[in-house]
């Protein structure tokens, strides 16, 4: 009975992440259309770091906890050049960055911040080899993505 509920709750994990990068995949495949400069800097970051997540979900899937380690290393990385990436008036088309990054530099900044604590707990949980523990820290890490992509992504 204990064997059958364990298998119920990691296909609801699984389910739960599918979810997720469905929700995220729905984004416009032409965004980088007309994109120069940083704003297309930016835009293929992000689509790494997209690949990343789907990356770490796969060695979630396959317990390939060295994959997972090295895909949240280079998240780490990311989260810290990241406000690099959003100059002022780097807002115009195609970009889909809000003018909320600019007019609230605090929130934003923050935002980065629990991105890059959410990177870094999923590099400390994938080094214990304790799936439960690192799922739930992938999961915590693309709540920060979806946090921040509905408050400063329009």
């Amino acid at each position: 009975y204990r064997c059958e509920i364990m298998k119920i709750k990691k296909l609801i994990c699984f389910v739960n992440i599918f979810l997720f990068f469905i929700f995220f995949s729905t984004v416009n495949l032409f965004a980088h259309e007309g994109a120069t400069g940083i704003i297309k800097e930016r835009m293929d970051k992000f689509k790494e770091s997209k690949q990343l997540m789907k990356t770490i979900n796969a060695g979630l899937q396959q317990d390939n906890f060295k994959v997972i380690e090295e895909s949240a290393q280079m998240l780490l990385i990311w989260s810290k050049e990241m406000h690099n990436f959003f100059p002022e008036g780097s807002d115009v088309s195609p970009s889909e960055a809000s003018s909320d990054i600019w007019l609230n530099p605090e929130e934003f900044k923050k935002a980065i911040k629990k991105f890059e604590l959410a990177s870094l707990e999923l590099i400390n949980k994938s080094n214990t080899n304790d799936r439960d523990n690192t799922i739930n820290s992938f999961r915590n890490l693309a709540g920060t993505c979806k946090g921040c992509h509905e408050k400063f992504r329009n």
